[in-house]
């Protein structure tokens, strides 16, 4: 016996699948968070991805509360609207967004999908996600900072800490 096991190859995204937020902030395309995280070796439904989409953005939505309130009571009418910087041909903000979503998605999908098996290697490489589930949330946390910065006095810092 040689250990490998056959897993069926979920089903592709749907052409233009997306996770739609809200009237302000934009929808997000499944098949771009796919493109630019590794997610769980080709393994993650489109359930599964849409269901870790739908609990990045209500995270995102809860540190992002206040910051939106007051781009609304400024006038802002959409995300894209609170800054006309670009990035690569694309509005700063949205790409801010974007990334905050993919990033706290695959936290939540590098949590959820662990070695199961009893080897000291399936162990090791059990850790290692832990690493990479904690590295994706400080990376959404970064982005999080990073869009409170724009319209703010003063930039807002990366590093949080928060005393229990």
């Amino acid at each position: 016996m040689t250990g490998l096991i056959s897993s069926p190859v979920p089903a592709p995204d749907p052409a233009g699948a997306q996770v739609v937020a809200d009237d302000w902030f934009p929808p997000v395309k499944l098949d771009e968070v796919r493109e630019r995280l590794r997610l769980g070796e080709g393994a993650v439904t489109n359930a599964r991805l849409i269901e870790a989409m739908e609990g990045a953005m209500v995270h995102a939505f809860r540190e992002l509360a206040d910051w939106r309130t007051a781009r609304v009571l400024a006038g802002a009418t959409s995300l894209d609207q609170v800054t006309d910087q670009m990035l690569n041909g694309r509005n700063y903000a949205v790409l801010l967004w974007e990334r905050i979503v993919r990033y706290f998605a695959g936290a939540d999908l590098a949590a959820d999908y662990r070695d199961v098996t009893a080897t000291d290697q399936g162990l090791d490489r059990s850790a290692e996600k832990d690493l990479t589930s904690d590295e994706l949330r400080r990376r959404a946390l970064a982005a999080v900072a990073d869009l409170r910065s724009i319209a703010a006095e003063k930039p807002v810092e990366r590093n949080r800490v928060e005393l229990i």
